[in-house]
């Protein structure tokens, strides 16, 4: 079977889940193409009307997937309404998170066939074992789909693939263009995150599965390196950049991974994340410089502990950031730091605590992002049950970066965005270097002359 894959994105990366998904279809002997659209805010549908259609005559598939977050919905129903006019016999299909968590939002729409709940690879491959021998995939786990009177079925997800060395690795010749872009190259050694923070998607993800208990799984250390050795024969690249929610949960694990690590690629250097109260035991921190590793980015969100606590389920204490912040740079790491404004029920004050903790750091970078409440989440319900939320103002963004969503005033949505610019200048003042006003520059000048979104 021919599977076009389909992503609308706000800006040019590595699609590390689309690749997962294309290795795993090629190994099912599919014939996968990618089709990546980038979209800005204003941007419509049919702006992009001519790119698609001419895929669809190029490549005439069998099935279309669209790869969902709730920021690219609308595009997703009208680019299926589309193809459906064009070429009616194909079958479309919706992944990702805003589709296995809110289906509903998806199969009113007589142009979405099915809706992927969980993780895609064995929910696609029982589709194309059930389509290729004529007979119905009413039964599938983890899908979503219509019987013949019309109806919506909804299944269960499937179980977790818990060997993850089983799987194949991704297939970057399908972001090929992208890496190429980069300087350096993006790894994952695992899945899952096992905390529940109240913005985050993990925890309504978690729920979907029967063995939710192995949520957070790990590939084995030699699968990493060789994945690592075959791309550098292909690529080039600086440092390598685990994207990992949380890297290094299982000590364990990370011996195992870092002496191997160490002694295959002694020259490279690599940049993954930690939670603060991993970056606050001297024992993990002190392993990963060690082996290498160069920059630790630590999610911290919100400065203010009691707001933090109460109303993110992030219950690590303003002690310990600053104890895992310290550490990282005692042994010469450069942090980097993830920052959220314009949450629900924040005040200024909570925000001047943020940008306090900021200059207490002296992080290396900061990144960050005004808040927007992923569906299904708790602060999402939160937003609905107070009425924060501005649907017309949601419906037209498509990043997290440049505005908020909520029913602020107009002084507190100026605040918010004044906040979100002046913590991410915070290395300015603490860790001066010109490099950052280039940096600033080239981001407003894609932003406002080349209407592209800047992520680096």
């Amino acid at each position: 079977m021919k599977i076009l894959l389909v992503m609308f994105a706000p800006y040019r990366t590595v699609q590390m889940q689309i690749a997962t998904l294309s290795a795993f279809l090629k190994d099912c002997d599919c014939k996968v193409r990618y089709l990546e659209i980038i979209i800005f805010p204003g941007d419509t549908f049919n702006k992009y009307e001519e790119i698609v259609e001419k895929e669809i005559h190029a490549f005439l598939p069998d099935i279309v997937g669209f790869s969902s977050y709730d920021m690219n919905y609308y595009f997703i129903i009208e680019c299926a309404t589309f193809i459906k006019n064009i070429h009616p016999r194909v079958k479309t299909i919706v992944g990702g998170h805003h589709a296995s968590s809110v289906p509903e939002d998806f199969m009113p729409y007589d142009s979405i066939d099915y809706v992927c709940i969980g993780e895609g690879e064995y929910v696609l491959k029982d589709i194309i074992d059930a389509l290729s021998k004529g007979i119905s995939v009413g039964a599938i786990r983890g899908l979503c789909s219509r019987g013949l009177d019309g109806n919506i079925i909804y299944n269960r997800a499937k179980n977790l693939i818990e060997d993850l060395d089983k799987l194949p690795f991704i297939d970057r010749s399908i972001v090929h263009s992208q890496q190429q872009e980069l300087d350096y190259l993006p790894m994952f050694v695992g899945k899952g995150c096992p905390f529940n923070c109240t913005y985050c998607a993990n925890e309504s993800m978690k729920k979907l599965y029967p063995n939710q208990n192995s949520y957070v799984r790990h590939r084995s250390p030699q699968k990493i390196i060789e994945e690592i050795t075959q791309c550098k024969k292909i690529y080039k690249f600086n440092y390598i950049h685990f994207y990992d929610d949380i890297f290094a949960m299982n000590y364990k694990w990370l011996q195992n991974f870092c002496e191997l690590y160490r002694s295959c690629f002694p020259h490279i250097p690599f940049y993954c994340l930690l939670r603060p109260e991993i970056a606050a035991s001297e024992k993990h921190v002190k392993l990963l410089a060690q082996s290498g590793c160069q920059n630790i980015l630590i999610g911290i969100e919100s400065g203010s502990q009691k707001y933090r606590q109460d109303m993110l389920g992030r219950r690590m204490t303003n002690k310990t950031i600053l104890k895992g912040t310290t550490l990282v740079k005692k042994y010469k790491m450069k942090v980097s730091i993830f920052m959220m404004v314009g949450l629900p029920g924040e005040t200024f004050l909570d925000m001047i605590k943020s940008l306090w903790i900021n200059l207490r750091i002296r992080p290396y970078s900061v990144q960050t992002g005004i808040f927007f409440p992923i569906k299904n989440t708790p602060l999402y319900k939160y937003c609905v049950d107070h009425n924060l939320i501005n649907e017309e103002r949601m419906k037209s963004m498509l990043v997290y970066t440049y505005d908020t969503c909520l029913n602020y005033g107009i002084i507190k949505r100026w605040g918010i965005i004044f906040f979100k610019w002046l913590n991410s200048a915070t290395p300015l003042v603490t860790n001066f270097r010109f490099s950052l006003f280039s940096h600033f520059l080239r981001i407003q000048c894609k932003k406002w002359f080349k209407k592209e979104i800047d992520y680096k």
